[in-house]
């Protein structure tokens, strides 16, 4: 398996994985589409610094997570070295699955 083969395998997986915990966070809350996404961008903005996730970051997040388009390889090697040493989506999915449905 070439090296772009391997980043394409572990680009889906992420996808799905992410697109999986999405949907679970909005069962878990019992939250509509547009609740679980403005729950979502507000928890990655609350724990990302200075706005190192920023609004091009949310656009294209927002569509991945409701199926309106893949990830591409380009926007995979991007998150891959913007975020090298950070999951933001993963830690504000976490919280908001950990959240209590009293919302604290």
């Amino acid at each position: 398996m070439n090296k772009f083969e391997n980043i394409e395998k572990r680009m889906h997986e992420w996808q799905s994985g992410i697109r999986i915990l999405y949907k679970d966070v909005q069962t878990t809350h019992n939250w509509t589409d547009e609740q679980v996404w403005k729950e979502l961008e507000n928890e990655i903005k609350r724990i990302s610094p200075d706005g190192q996730f920023g609004e091009d970051d949310l656009a294209y997040t927002r569509e991945i997570l409701t199926l309106k388009r893949d990830i591409t390889l380009w926007e995979a090697v991007r998150l891959t070295i913007r975020f090298k040493n950070s999951t933001p989506l993963l830690d504000a999915l976490g919280n908001l699955k950990a959240r209590d449905k009293s919302g604290t």
